[in-house]
């Protein structure tokens, strides 16, 4: 809805008085009067009808305070849907880029992908706000791309090809493990990837046991017990662990971790097989029930 600005028209502004009104008038009457622009008439009649009319609305208190509140109203109409607008361009933005960072992390473009990724992110902390792929995509999809999103922070993380510091790598293979763990807590709670499921646990076993190993970024293990156990992994398997952890405890010195975590492997899985030699270091003999 358009309505023309009397206020403009008569070039005052909204807060005039009555005098100020009238005197507006009168002025832009003699400017516009058709008898004094001989020359411009068909402009000079348009202009004076709508002095005249701006005039009849805002010298009569009631017709301008009925004005006044039609002129508010859509202009708030307007200024929201000027930031409706603007919103939704900035979302088919966001969403132009999101598509590029798809098809770089499809086409395992993982340095491009992952660096498209936190300038998405950064953007939006600059502004105080959160940038979510749920906002762009639907629930499934934007599983699907979080588990592309981790494996790249993954595959760089563990890249012997990347120039990144070892503390930078080990803050990729962080990302990649928490995004990883977000997923399977949203499969537990809305399931729509199954067949993710086990490849999801199956990175996060690898990323746990290289928390555990000498080959982290230092010697002290960042990964509590309790995240292996929420793998809910058959015993067979958390055993192994186990027992793989053992091991690196051992290459480092550290003892009594060792025999906690192997007794540990050996409570789940009795006959463990391959733990003779562990259990020969840590003087442990009589846990090996297997041949």
């Amino acid at each position: 809805m358009q309505i023309p600005d009397y206020y403009q028209i008569l070039e005052i502004g909204r807060d005039a008085t009555a005098r100020e009104i009238k005197s507006a008038y009168r002025k832009l009457a003699k400017r516009y009067h058709p008898d004094k622009n001989p020359e411009q008439t068909a402009f000079a009649e348009q202009m004076f009808r709508e002095v005249c009319n701006a005039y009849n609305t805002l010298h009569d208190m009631q017709q301008k305070s009925d004005y006044d509140r039609t002129l508010q109203t859509i202009e708030r109409q307007q200024k929201a849907n000027g930031a409706y607008f603007d919103r939704l361009r900035r979302l088919n933005q966001n969403y132009a880029k999101l598509e590029l960072l798809l098809h770089a992390l499809l086409h395992q473009n993982y340095e491009t992908g992952i660096s498209m990724y936190e300038q998405l992110r950064h953007h939006f902390q600059e502004i105080g706000k959160e940038w979510r792929i749920d906002d762009f995509l639907s629930y499934e999809e934007s599983r699907d791309c979080e588990f592309l999103i981790a494996e790249a922070y993954q595959k760089l993380g563990f890249s012997n090809g990347d120039p990144s510091s070892a503390l930078e790598r080990h803050r990729k293979i962080e990302k990649a493990m928490l995004m990883y763990e977000s997923l399977l807590s949203a499969e537990a709670k809305r399931p729509c990837f199954k067949h993710f499921t086990q490849e999801v646990k199956e990175r996060l076993k690898f990323i746990y046991l290289y928390h555990f190993s000498i080959e982290g970024y230092d010697q002290t293990c960042h990964i509590p017990l309790t995240k292996i156990r929420a793998l809910k992994l058959p015993k067979r398997e958390t055993a192994w662990m186990y027992k793989k952890i053992a091991e690196f405890y051992v290459e480092i010195d550290r003892f009594p971790e060792a025999r906690t975590v192997l007794k540990m492997a050996f409570e789940l899985q009795p006959h463990l097989t391959g733990a003779k030699k562990i259990c020969q270091r840590l003087n442990m003999g009589n846990l090996q029930t297997a041949p």
